[in-house]
């Protein structure tokens, strides 16, 4: 993968790790967490590279605040179906509570890993790697 991303112009954002040095990283991160983490990639595109880094960083947290949405209004679906009446209060303040934690998650999210390309025309483009909780 580190040849594919270089042959592509990619180079590593802010530290002096070659491309193979940053993805042993993120991945050892990655296995460090035996298996409760997972990736999630955000791409940004920017004449200016710190617009471009926040840019992927906020489709990331956006990714990843859609997938928790889903994740507890399914939840929240199926355990309305099986409780009656005062129990519903209950887990509608589970459902805010889950996404008012899934909100302080996206808000400290960091990125393992930052490769940037800039373009003839002037552009940044930016692929980010953050690593969070898998979803269960």
């Amino acid at each position: 993968m580190s040849k594919q991303i270089k042959n592509e112009g990619w180079k590593v954002f802010g530290t002096g790790k070659t491309i193979k040095e940053a993805l042993d990283t993120h991945y050892a991160l990655l296995f460090q967490g035996k298996g409760t983490l997972m990736t999630i990639e955000g791409h940004g595109k920017s004449k200016n590279i710190n617009q471009a880094i926040r840019k992927s960083q906020n489709q990331a947290m956006q990714q990843y605040a859609s997938m928790r949405e889903t994740q507890v209004e399914g939840v929240s679906e199926v355990q309305m179906r099986n409780t009656q009446g005062g129990e519903t209060s209950s887990n509608m303040d589970f459902n805010t509570h889950y996404k008012s934690s899934t909100a302080q998650t996206v808000k400290s999210f960091s990125p393992t890993v930052v490769f940037y390309r800039t373009s003839s025309e002037g552009w940044v483009e930016v692929r980010s790697f953050f690593l969070v909780d898998i979803l269960k």
